[in-house]
């Protein structure tokens, strides 16, 4: 483990899980190296890479001046190393970005303008699947979603959530999938979230929704359906409505094969 910390709490503090990504990690690392907004902490979580990842890693630090934790674990899966990296997490908010991904530049300073300016506490953003460099406008939607709307779709991608620490709970560990789903859920039932309509991360691969392996989208809907049946432990009211559920997510599948 690395640990090159300040004694000063940041605004930001950067979740990195990783896993046998010695060919993409400096990318995403590079991505928030080159934030126009600099008040942030890394923290990469390495899930038991067997590959040269944290080589990638020391010589990213030898060359670059930044505060930084980098901490190794067992393979545990991507919710563990997340909830790693929230609980050595010394900034005002927690942001997450993927080893396969990078952000735009002005990321963290939109987002921070826009936490400051509405008094927000857990806000996701837009995606890009475009190699070539994001042009972004001065026009943008600022959405609330609500709790209906996240029952029935994932509003955005993990690599564009930032939430404000104290308002930020663990991922289920148990979940393989939708289990970022599952936490924006839970924690619609107690805070705002809000949707900034700007592509401020370029993803490294495509989502499930736009392409992948059918037995991938049948673990997503597994995933889904198991996060409908848990729904009754934080919104008591919905429990009646879990058959209803079932039934939707089920379609969305079958939906899928008949294309």
């Amino acid at each position: 483990e690395i640990y090159h910390p300040q004694d000063i709490e940041m605004t930001f503090s950067v979740i990195i899980p990783t896993y046998n990504s010695q060919n993409t990690i400096l990318r995403a690392l590079d991505s928030v190296l080159y934030q126009t907004f600099k008040d942030y902490e890394v923290i990469v979580v390495d899930d038991g890479s067997s590959d040269d990842t944290k080589s990638v890693v020391e010589e990213f630090l030898q060359d670059n001046e930044v505060d930084f934790k980098y901490i190794v674990q067992k393979n545990s899966g991507p919710s563990s190393a997340r909830n790693r990296g929230i609980k050595n997490a010394s900034g005002k908010y927690i942001a997450f970005l993927d080893s396969d991904d990078i952000w735009h530049p002005q990321k963290l300073e939109i987002v921070n303008n826009i936490l400051q300016d509405k008094n927000i506490d857990i806000i996701g953003h837009g995606f890009s699947l475009d190699r070539e460099p994001v042009k972004l406008t001065d026009q943008y939607k600022l959405k609330k979603i609500h709790f209906i709307d996240l029952l029935f779709k994932n509003f955005a991608v993990t690599p564009s959530i930032v939430v404000k620490k104290e308002k930020m709970i663990l991922f289920d560990e148990k979940m393989r999938y939708a289990e970022d789903h599952d936490l924006w859920l839970k924690m619609s039932t107690d805070n705002a979230i809000y949707f900034l309509d700007l592509p401020l991360v370029t993803l490294g691969r495509e989502l499930m929704s736009k392409g992948g392996l059918s037995g991938n989208r049948l673990n997503m809907r597994v995933g889904e359906m198991r996060m409908y049946l848990g729904i009754g432990k934080y919104k008591k009211s919905m429990i009646i409505f879990i058959p209803f559920l079932l039934v939707f997510s089920f379609m969305k599948h079958i939906r899928f094969l008949l294309k």
